[in-house]
């Protein structure tokens, strides 16, 4: 993306992808190309595509919650699909880069745009502008599914904050090498689909521009667009994959645990009520040792006072 994200052009078009040729809403005379020349298209990886799905995958990731003006989403981002794209997302959405800031491109089957923060951080906005390297193709992820969350861009090496959850026939992406997905969303997807479109950004539509909204804020969308979705808050936790499996096992555990208790204490109950049906052997010898004392006693002073009658 290089300066653009800091352009002070209100024309600027920042990380763009072109709408595909196939898209029912786009006019194919104006739809652009993603591949370069002589640059080949993704491998087919397996036949459905679903080789790598959240079960398999053994890596770290992380699960963000976020509340949306069109209902609550939940992604759930996988390292090793793409371990810098991964560091740099969850980074931004820690630090509530994307809080507050809009759904700026919505475009109907093809994909939701977002990632121009409204942040007043200078370092956060810095670090976001910061491009990073780009990860390895995943052609086993191929071809790009509906709620796979990745980078837009502008070339090569060029991932910097903006993101794009791809709709139902957004297959033809994932070709360009900063397009490799990062995630999915898990949760939520039809309010991802619900979100307000105004059309794609010039030229292919008269939506929001990338320029303005860089320049002027969140009031260039709320004086011009004001029914665009945006993002309230996020909230990111951290997973493993037998998490699911642990917490239930750790529910078990505790279940178990719970009867044994309950075994043992109407054990204790039982066994307290046992003992009060029952006269306690110790103080039966006590009292019996007592009364033959008291007899001995007793016993004794009577024939006492039989000798001294007798004198």
């Amino acid at each position: 993306m290089g300066d653009s994200s800091e352009s002070e052009d209100p024309d600027d078009p920042g990380d763009e992808i072109d709408p595909e040729i196939d898209d029912p809403e786009v006019d194919p005379d104006a739809a652009g190309q993603d591949l370069e020349d002589g640059e080949e298209g993704p491998d087919e990886g397996n036949e459905n595509g679903e080789e790598n799905d959240d079960d398999t995958d053994t890596g770290e990731q992380s699960l963000v919650k976020c509340h949306t003006t069109a209902g609550p989403i939940t992604l759930r981002l996988h390292r090793t699909w793409s371990p810098r794209g991964y560091d740099r997302a969850v980074s931004l959405f820690r630090q509530g880069y994307y809080d507050h800031s809009h759904f700026f491109r919505v475009v109907p089957n093809f994909l939701v745009q977002f990632g121009i923060s409204y942040t007043t951080d200078a370092e956060l906005k810095k670090f976001a502008d910061t491009t990073i390297s780009d990860d390895p193709k995943r052609p086993d992820l191929m071809p790009f599914k509906e709620g796979y969350i990745s980078f837009a861009g502008s070339g090569p090496n060029s991932r910097t904050s903006q993101l794009f959850i791809a709709y139902d026939k957004a297959g033809n992406l994932g070709s360009s090498p900063w397009e490799t997905p990062f995630g999915k969303v898990m949760d939520g997807m039809e309010n991802v689909r619900g979100f307000y479109s105004y059309g794609d950004m010039p030229p292919w539509g008269k939506g929001p521009q990338q320029g303005p909204i860089r320049n002027q804020g969140a009031r260039y969308i709320e004086e011009n667009f004001p029914k665009l979705d945006r993002f309230q808050t996020c909230t990111v936790v951290s997973v493993k994959p037998d998490d699911d499996a642990a917490e239930d096992g750790e529910k078990d555990d505790k279940a178990v645990d719970a009867s044994g208790d309950s075994a043992r204490l109407i054990g204790n109950v039982k066994g307290e009520s046992a003992d009060e049906g029952q006269f306690p052997f110790g103080l039966f010898s006590i009292i019996v040792v007592l009364l033959v004392i008291f007899v001995q006693f007793v016993s004794r002073r009577h024939k006492g006072k039989q000798d001294g009658k007798s004198v």
